[in-house]
């Protein structure tokens, strides 16, 4: 059952994450958040979540051609704003810039509008398969649901952002920009991201959602960061959604089982008996019998 309905402009601001109580009706769960668990203890994801200081250029790119492809032009001067300034050296360029920072937008050059357009048109001009998708998709779909986890007494809130959803299709679509544009990169950029993961956790929420246009297939939309900006798309197999739905399924039971009972242990909280083949390496060969030869 969908819980609630929310403008994808507002998806960031409104759906929030309250991870001093995750069973809240106001708490939602993404994707990125249940997979930051998969490299830290609890204790860390409770108590010191990951957090962006500010926007990297290669974020920046990408949220520039993905809000050109997927949102309405006014969405783009929502999240953007051009700099008046060549440097913020300037009491007046610094004061400005602090004006846009506490407005939330994203400072950007005339250079990347205009690269960050060049990259878009490329997309919807220049891959016939990729064109088609846009054209043809509904864009930036907000997924919303309250689940019960197997794990959990209480229900939990999900959410998703997807890219495209083609209609008629029996798959959902997401794009990333990389700037490792081969096969084996894609390949290791799945691995890397977990984007199997984000496959099965938003075809999971799509099916929920959507009862009568049930999907099971997932696509990536890649483009290159650098010009000329190529395009490729490519599938996940469903093996590996099936494997990405056991490790959100695992990572999530671990956070509502720590949920309830308040227990947030860190990577080692008892006491670990070394191996002694860990010492033994490092014996010198002039040892002996607990005596070095000077």
């Amino acid at each position: 059952m969908q819980e609630l309905q929310v403008n994808p402009t507002d998806y960031h601001a409104c759906l929030k994450l309250d991870r001093s109580n995750i069973f809240s009706p106001n708490s939602w769960l993404s994707k990125s958040a249940v997979y930051e668990l998969y490299q830290n203890s609890l204790f860390k994801w409770r108590y010191f979540p990951r957090t962006f200081a500010s926007q990297s250029p290669a974020m920046t790119w990408g949220s520039m051609v993905d809000c050109i492809l997927t949102c309405p032009p006014e969405e783009f001067d929502a999240q953007f704003v051009t700099s008046p300034f060549d440097s913020f050296r300037t009491k007046d360029a610094r004061e400005w810039k602090e004006s846009a920072i506490d407005a939330g937008k994203t400072i950007i050059t005339v250079e990347q509008h205009a690269n960050a357009n060049a990259a878009a048109a490329v997309l919807k001009c220049k891959h016939k398969y990729a064109a088609s998708i846009v054209e043809k998709s509904a864009t930036q779909v907000v997924l919303l649901n309250h689940i019960q986890h197997p794990s959990s007494t209480k229900p939990i809130g999900l959410k998703g952002l997807v890219d495209f959803a083609p209609e008629g299709e029996p798959f959902l679509v997401d794009l990333k920009t990389t700037n490792d544009f081969t096969a084996g990169g894609f390949e290791k950029t799945i691995a890397k991201y977990g984007y199997h993961v984000q496959a099965a956790h938003y075809l999971g929420l799509w099916n929920m959602q959507h009862p009568d246009d049930q999907r099971h297939r997932f696509q990536i939309m890649w483009q290159d960061s650098n010009p000329p900006y190529e395009v490729a798309v490519t599938e996940i197999p469903e093996t590996d959604i099936a494997d990405g739905q056991d490790m959100f399924n695992h990572l999530l039971g671990r956070i509502v089982r720590a949920a309830e009972k308040d227990y947030w242990p860190m990577l080692f909280p008892k006491p670990v008996l070394l191996g002694r083949a860990s010492f033994g390496q490092y014996t010198d060969a002039e040892e002996v019998d607990g005596f070095t030869s000077i």
